[in-house]
């Protein structure tokens, strides 16, 4: 009896591989560079340090940013830096309600308005989400006011902060996690009651006693 053995081939039995530099669609069985700095199916460079990698669906390949894109460092911080977030504050305005007149607060001051998302007192979602306000406005000459709705309005629906004024001056907050869809707004209004006429001031100014911030968080 015969025993044939069929020997285990080895890599040099095989054609040298080569790395071609050239074009090739994505998604192909070849394993090339492309010349837009990719291999086919895999992202293989980016121009951000450190960024974290996402997957493009329609080209079927991993990639990174050319720009304001998630990095992370190596002690494991994540940076965003194109993260939609806002920080206004307000200016003083003057007898603005009192007696239960609605009045939309106007943020006079942008500190800092990443990707422009916030004008004329609006901000708009650039993207569908859930965003932190974080909004106080400080209201002097109160009288004899007997409530206060502090609200943000969203089109989904507002969110307000009902108080019973205790003092001539106080501090309004409303904190929340609100959802928005992509181009819905928001603005903040406030109403005081009690005074018997539109007596109550906002007080504002660079110390920032009124002011607001915006961070989508999800």
């Amino acid at each position: 009896m015969t025993i044939n053995v069929t020997p285990i081939p080895k890599l040099t039995d095989f054609a040298t591989p080569t790395i071609t530099f050239g074009t090739a669609a994505a998604g192909t069985a070849d394993t090339v560079i492309r010349s837009d700095a990719t291999i086919a199916g895999v992202g293989a460079g980016t121009s951000v340090d450190n960024t974290i990698a996402r997957f493009n669906g329609t080209a079927g390949q991993l990639q990174g940013y050319t720009s304001g894109g998630p990095v992370i460092n190596d002690t494991g911080t994540i940076t965003s830096a194109a993260q939609p977030t806002v920080a206004v504050y307000a200016n003083e305005q003057l007898n603005v309600t009192g007696n239960n007149t609605l009045y939309t607060v106007l943020w006079a001051v942008e500190i800092w308005d990443i990707g422009g998302n916030f004008a004329s007192n609006t901000f708009t979602a650039p993207v569908d989400g859930k965003y932190l306000v974080c909004c106080q406005v400080e209201i002097d000459a109160l009288g004899t006011a007997s409530s206060a709705s502090l609200q943000l309005v969203a089109s989904n629906r507002a969110w307000k902060q009902y108080t019973d004024p205790a003092g001539a001056s106080e501090v309004f907050q409303n904190n929340k996690v609100i959802d928005m869809d992509a181009s819905d707004t928001l603005t903040v209004t406030l109403t005081i009651n009690g005074t018997g006429a539109d007596s109550c001031d906002i007080i504002g100014g660079t110390a920032l006693r009124s002011a607001m911030t915006i961070f989508k968080v999800g």
